[in-house]
């Protein structure tokens, strides 16, 4: 039998590591995969049995103006969006009593705070108006949050009793 030579050996071997047997031996596919990730941006009251704000019984005074102990309502922010964003509220209506009395809005203060300490709340009593007033503006990021809104009540002294009322609404929207 016939020894394989040096020149046969190398040529089967070129043959064998080819670039074109390499290629051969793979194959490949494409795919392509598509993932969509729905933009968040919601506002929910987080805390149960908080979706009223309630003061309680005040007792005038006629001695001067009696404010209220401070009451709070917390909302939750989720985001994804990467955007800034602002939360607002806005008094529906003058809070008001079954009999068509009023109290005045700039006896309504509120203030807010932020759990994370991320974003812009408003740090110092504000009046409150019948306009939309923002409470929070978020980071740059958009960073989702929990919001403390605080709110004190002033009565004067000569504000007629009754259960005074109005509807409070919560927005979040994007900058």
């Amino acid at each position: 039998m016939k020894k394989p030579s040096l020149l046969s050996l190398l040529i089967f071997l070129w043959v064998l590591c080819s670039p074109i047997q390499a290629e051969a031996a793979l194959k490949s596919a494409v795919a392509d995969y598509k993932a969509t990730i729905i933009p968040i941006l919601e506002l929910a009251i987080s805390q149960e049995g908080q979706s009223e704000l309630k003061f309680g019984d005040i007792l005038p005074s006629g001695a001067g103006p009696t404010t209220s102990l401070p009451k709070t309502i917390v909302v939750e922010i989720k985001s994804n969006t990467g955007e800034r964003y602002q939360v607002t509220q806005k008094l529906a209506w003058p809070l008001q009593n079954a009999a068509g009395d009023g109290i005045e809005l700039e006896n309504l203060k509120f203030r807010s705070s932020s759990a994370g300490g991320s974003g812009s709340p408003v740090t110092d009593f504000t009046p409150a108006t019948d306009s939309a007033q923002t409470v929070f503006i978020s980071d740059n990021a958009g960073t989702g949050e929990v919001v403390s809104i605080e709110y004190e009540l002033t009565i004067p002294p000569a504000q007629a009793p009754g259960d005074y009322s109005s509807l409070l609404t919560y927005t979040v929207s994007s900058l």
